[in-house]
C-alpha cells in the first residue's frame, strides 16, 4: 500500500514527486471546507441521477460529474488552491492551463479502471524528461483499499511511455489517505480506479488535471464553460482557461502581442 505524506513544503513534494511520481498533502482541505465541497459533489451527482444526464461507467456503479467549473464557487476555488498551483508550476512550467476538474465517485460493486497514465495519447517513447501533464486527486472521503483508492504502479513515471495492454499488466497498489488529502501526481505515472468491494460506501473525489501551455486541454473551455462563469472569473482563473496568449499561441487579431514573434 502506497502511502507518503508531504508536510514539509514545496522542495520536499518536489522531490516526493520525482521519485515517487506522487505525493500527499495532508490536511489540505480543512473539515469545514472539505464538509462544503463533498456536500455540493453529493448534491450535483444526486440531481444528475435523477434528471437522466448522469455519465456513469465500469459496470455502471461508477460515475463522473463533469465540467464542475460550472456547478458552484467551491470548485472554482479548489482549481486556484495556492499550494496545489505552485506546486503545479514547479512539473509543468509557468504559463500552465487547467486541463479539466471533474469528480470521480467509486460506487460499491464498481470494477477497476483500465490501467493508464494521463499523457498516453502522447506518442511513446516520450521524449521529455518531465510529464506534460499533472494531476491532484482531492480525497473527499477516507480513500481505502476497499473503498475504490486510486492505484498506481510506482515507478511507472521513468518508463518513458504508457502501459502496453497486449503485454500484460503490472499489479497495481493503492493510495490511501483521509479525506481532506490532495494526491498531486505525475502524468506519466501509471494508475487506476479501485474496485469499490464496499457494501454500500461511494467514495468520492475530484480530479484537477493541468497541462503545460502548449497542449490542447481536455475540456474545450471555449464552448463548455457558461458565460456567467466566464464573466466572473478571476485574472488567475482566466490564465488557466487559455484566455491569455502564451508566447505565440493562443493570439487573437487586434489583442497585443506577448512574448517573441516568430
Amino acid at each position: 500500500m502506497a502511502s507518503t505524506s508531504v508536510s514539509g513544503g514545496l522542495q520536499q513534494a518536489t522531490a516526493e514527486l520525482e521519485e515517487n511520481g506522487y505525493c500527499l498533502l495532508r490536511d489540505a482541505l480543512d473539515r469545514d471546507r472539505l464538509g462544503a465541497v463533498r456536500q455540493r459533489v453529493v448534491e450535483v451527482a444526486a440531481a444528475e441521477i435523477a434528471d437522466g444526464t448522469d455519465y456513469v461507467y465500469e459496470g455502471g456503479s461508477n460515475q463522473r460529474v463533469w465540467t464542475l467549473l460550472n456547478k458552484g464557487d467551491v470548485f472554482v476555488d479548489l482549481a486556484l488552491e495556492p499550494r496545489i498551483l505552485e506546486v503545479m508550476e514547479q512539473l509543468l512550467g509557468s504559463g500552465f492551463l487547467l486541463s479539466n476538474i471533474d469528480a470521480n465517485i467509486a460506487g460499491p460493486g464498481g470494477k477497476p479502471m483500465f490501467l493508464h497514465a494521463d499523457q498516453s495519447y502522447v506518442p511513446a517513447p516520450w521524449p521529455w524528461p518531465f510529464p506534460l501533464v499533472a494531476n491532484v486527486m482531492w480525497m473527499l472521503d477516507d480513500f481505502t483499499p476497499e473503498n475504490g483508492a486510486t492505484r498506481i504502479v510506482p515507478g511507472s513515471h521513468k518508463l518513458g511511455h504508457g502501459p502496453d495492454h497486449a503485454a500484460g499488466m503490472p499489479e497495481s497498489v493503492p493510495v490511501c489517505g483521509p479525506a481532506g488529502t490532495a494526491m498531486i501526481f505525475d502524468g506519466r505515472l501509471w494508475h487506476q480506479t479501485g474496485a469499490n468491494v464496499t457494501e454500500g460506501e461511494r467514495r468520492h473525489g475530484i480530479l484537477a488535471y493541468y497541462c503545460r501551455p502548449f497542449m490542447r486541454s481536455q475540456e474545450n473551455w471555449s464552448l463548455s464553460l457558461r458565460p456567467e462563469v466566464l464573466a466572473s472569473a478571476p485574472p488567475r482563473l482566466r490564465r488557466l482557461l487559455g484566455y491569455e496568449i502564451y508566447l505565440s499561441l493562443g493570439m487573437i487579431d487586434g489583442m497585443p502581442r506577448k512574448g517573441p514573434r516568430f
